[in-house]
């Protein structure tokens, strides 16, 4: 996994962690949460389709690659 591919990673779990202090909250809270809590956990849920999609996208394309460049390998 690369660099590009671990910032994919972290942000991922920082979002995930969010959702989750939002979704704990708001069982703790018997109201639920704020409008506020309300609008970015809907955000959230969007940013984490969006990184999901892109973290599959690229392990798809490492799954798929046929490896045309070789120059990267040639020490190997």
């Amino acid at each position: 996994m690369g660099t590009t591919a671990h910032a994919i990673t972290d942000r991922l779990a920082a979002l995930l962690d969010e959702e989750h202090d939002l979704r704990t909250r708001a069982m703790h809270h018997g109201g639920g949460l704020s409008r506020d809590e309300q609008t970015r956990l809907t955000k959230l849920e969007a940013e984490l389709d969006a990184v999901f999609r892109l973290l599959h996208q690229r392990r798809a394309l490492e799954v798929f690659d046929d490896g045309g460049d070789d120059t990267a390998d040639a020490s190997n």
